[in-house]
């Protein structure tokens, strides 16, 4: 069963779709909200279980954007990929 609430659908929206300053914009207000709910009604409710996932969802989304980043591939190591055994793909040692 799953729970949520208003709150956190008007601080959430797709991370697909954010960029990554919005993603930690997202980030920043879901852990604002979810450390709030905490307090307010302690740990064993749907609503903070709801608010801590939203933040580790936030976490995920960061991190991938943060690895896409870093890893850039152009379309000939893509195609290096799928074709290791291709003589323009093939590495030797000098």
């Amino acid at each position: 069963m799953v729970y949520v609430t208003k709150e956190l659908t008007a601080t959430v929206s797709t991370p697909h779709v954010e960029s990554k300053k919005s993603l930690e914009t997202s980030f920043q207000a879901a852990l604002e909200h979810a450390r709030r709910l905490t307090q307010m009604y302690g740990i064993d409710t749907p609503e903070v279980a709801v608010a801590w996932d939203t933040v580790e969802e936030l976490i995920t989304a960061i991190a991938a954007k943060d690895r896409q980043r870093e890893t850039p591939t152009s379309a000939f190591a893509k195609y290096c990929a799928l074709y290791p055994e291709a003589p323009e793909c093939r590495l030797y040692d000098v």
